[in-house]
């Protein structure tokens, strides 16, 4: 027996949950995600306390334009003073399955939702990325609730 949610994305914590896998087909992008948090105000969550999932999919559907952004840096020396920069890359959609892959056990630091956007900001050991989703509907799929303690 499982537990699914539409449109409760609010009702989740995704900070620090692990990226398995993000697959994109037509108008659906899904991800495979470990260590979600479930809010106590989730309509699936009984105890009405945080509870935890260590496998999680969460499915955009309905999805009508994306952006992946490779968050640019600068360098600088002990002094202060500028020592190199890395402008922000777009990367192009053709590029999207190559980027996914590099995303794989990487961690999400954040997860907001505004107007149909939801905007994903994802670190890996070398880098950020910001994926910005406009979608229609989300739903979320778990098999079992776990203590967070126990995550």
């Amino acid at each position: 027996m499982g537990y699914t949610t539409k449109n409760e994305i609010m009702d989740f914590r995704f900070a620090d949950a692990e990226i398995f896998e993000i697959k994109g087909i037509r108008d659906k992008i899904t991800f495979e995600l470990g260590y979600v948090t479930i809010l106590g105000q989730n309509s699936c969550n009984r105890d009405i306390r945080e509870m935890g999932t260590n496998a999680l999919t969460l499915d955009l559907m309905g999805v009508e334009e994306t952006t992946l952004v490779k968050e640019g840096f600068k360098v600088f020396d002990a002094d202060g003073n500028p020592k190199s920069s890395c402008e922000d890359e777009v990367i192009p959609q053709e590029r999207y399955k190559e980027i996914y892959k590099e995303l794989e056990n990487s961690r999400i630091y954040d997860l907001t939702v505004e107007n149909g956007n939801y905007i994903f900001y994802i670190d890996t050991e070398e880098r950020t990325y910001t994926y910005t989703i406009k979608a229609k509907d989300d739903r979320e799929t778990w098999e079992r609730f776990m203590n967070k303690e126990s995550m």
